[in-house]
């Protein structure tokens, strides 16, 4: 396994090398109505699928050439990452290198969230290198990268190579692009705030969409005899459930419910109630969720909440489904409350909107219905694709 001190000195090759590319840099002639996106995750990672080869299939249809690359594959993610943390750095590091050098080609260049995944590396010097290729190459994220890293923080390791690690990489990136996309007005301010050079106009505001108008809605019958509450997303935001396993033992004392969660690594907890694990999958996600009566979407009152996307209010509601969840930034965006689903203040409890669905108080049906039409009518794909093409050809 390579050393933390052999990993920079390869980092720093490869930036003399791409002071060495401008030197004997070829003119190329980029093809036009060429897209290429740097997508952070591999091929049927919900990121990939959502922010990325929708919109290539969105924009094929309108006449575009669109390439996809990525800097692992799922099995290198998974086991690599795990097994040789350096190598994996390496590994990624080498081929976005070579993936930049190529896309000297392309007319348009969108990057997901970050060129290098899991590596706070203190120069930047591949942004660098990308914008002096592409100057107006678009950077694209749906949640705030910096809180959830908790940057700008402290380093104390320095390195004799010259580089050391960035204690705020994300938002000195920030300063670094000049367009960008993101799906939240709240995002939008912080890129305002990071970066004094752009105007409102650099920034384009595109929720994470979905395609679920394709899909049936839910439908409720006049009666749950007992009702399945819902969450769905990463095994790394569990903590996030817990938020409400209090409340729900509570009401179990009074109600029979069970939880579904939707996740990766299974989910267990002692409970008064039952848990329902389902392992997620691209293929069957649209099933699973059917599954759930009431999707939940606790959240805390700090700046990584603030900066999320509400993606799982969008899957729910978009199928239909009744939700609740903390009134926060896009979660009030996106929720009218008490007509398309719930909002919770963060400083009150969830016991009272739990307990009128838990009574059969609240019509569901109804308002899965408004849940829906919000959905379709601003959060799908047909709904953002004039906006989002428009900015791509300025």
């Amino acid at each position: 396994m390579l050393s933390k001190l052999h990993f920079f000195f390869y980092l720093y090759f490869y930036w003399i090398l791409s002071k060495l590319i401008f030197l004997v840099k070829r003119k190329v002639t980029k093809s036009k109505k060429s897209i290429l996106y740097f997508s952070a995750f591999f091929p049927d990672n919900a990121g990939y699928h959502w922010r990325v080869k929708k919109w290539a299939e969105e924009l094929e249809k309108e006449g575009y050439t669109v390439d996809i690359v990525c800097g692992v594959n799922k099995e290198e993610f998974y086991v690599l990452l795990k097994e040789n943390h350096t190598k994996f750095l390496r590994l990624y590091l080498k081929r976005r290198f070579w993936q930049v050098v190529n896309s000297r080609k392309y007319e348009t260049v969108i990057v997901r969230r970050e060129l290098l995944l899991f590596n706070d590396y203190g120069n930047l010097f591949l942004e660098k290198l990308l914008l002096k290729v592409h100057p107006n190459a678009i950077l694209d994220f749906d949640d705030d990268i910096a809180a959830a890293k908790n940057q700008p923080k402290q380093i104390t390791n320095t390195y004799a190579c010259l580089l050391k690690e960035h204690g705020n990489k994300f938002n000195e990136s920030l300063r670094l692009y000049k367009r960008f996309i993101v799906v939240s007005n709240y995002l939008k301010e912080k890129v305002l705030i990071e970066n004094k050079n752009i105007k409102e106009e650099d920034i384009l505001i595109i929720p994470t969409c979905v395609d679920y108008d394709k899909h049936p809605p839910k439908q409720y019958p006049s009666k749950v005899n007992k009702l399945a509450f819902g969450w769905i997303g990463g095994d790394h935001n569990y903590y996030l459930i817990d938020i409400l396993i209090p409340t729900l033992n509570e009401l179990a004392q009074r109600f029979e419910f069970k939880l579904i969660v939707i996740g990766g690594e299974e989910f267990k907890r002692e409970t008064d109630f039952d848990i329902e694990f389902i392992p997620w999958s691209l293929n069957t996600e649209v099933e699973n969720l059917h599954k759930i009566d009431v999707g939940l979407m606790p959240l805390e009152e700090d700046l990584i909440s603030r900066g999320k996307g509400g993606f799982k209010l969008i899957q729910y509601m978009g199928l239909g489904i009744v939700s609740v969840a903390s009134a926060i930034t896009i979660n009030c965006e996106i929720i009218d409350n008490e007509k398309s689903s719930f909002l919770v203040d963060l400083d009150k409890d969830w016991m009272p909107i739990l307990i009128k669905l838990l009574d059969g108080e609240i019509d569901l049906q109804r308002v899965g219905q408004a849940a829906r039409e919000k959905i379709i009518a601003e959060y799908t794909f047909e709904a953002n694709s004039e906006k989002y093409i428009e900015f791509l050809r300025k």
